[in-house]
């Protein structure tokens, strides 16, 4: 009887194991990896002169596992004296950038953009969402 008790005990504690596990999606397993930091923002100068400005290639990347949208970035206004790709960054005009459209940016597929100015512009991380397969 006391064996019997003891299994019924032991199945109980392992489905409420399954079952306190069984929720969690990769999601939550990853989500806490990702972190602003992840996202690494390198500028370097292209050698190009743009309206007598030097232009830069600015490459914004994602390092976590877990794909980043709705990626904000400090932009003190995009200030350029060439045309910006649009699709890549554009200015919210509260001193905030959105990247890549606000679409998913994946681990291995930066964003790459070109802008010309006197001095290169900081992109600050300031926002972004995780998003696990």
């Amino acid at each position: 009887m006391a064996s019997m008790f003891k299994t019924s005990v032991l199945l109980v504690l392992a489905a409420l194991m399954i079952c306190s596990h069984a929720g969690t999606s990769n999601a939550m397993q990853y989500g806490d990896a990702c972190r602003l930091s992840d996202i690494h923002v390198s500028t370097a100068k292209t050698g190009k002169v743009v309206g007598g400005q030097p232009e830069y290639r600015v490459t914004i990347e994602n390092i976590c596992d877990c794909g980043q949208w709705t990626v904000v970035v400090a932009c003190n206004g995009l200030k350029s004296t060439e045309p910006v790709d649009q699709t890549k960054i554009f200015s919210r005009g509260d001193g905030t950038c959105v990247v890549n459209a606000g679409n998913l940016i994946s681990r291995g597929s930066p964003v790459v953009f070109t802008y010309a100015w006197n001095e290169p512009q900081a992109f600050t991380p300031t926002f972004a969402i995780t998003r696990c397969p």
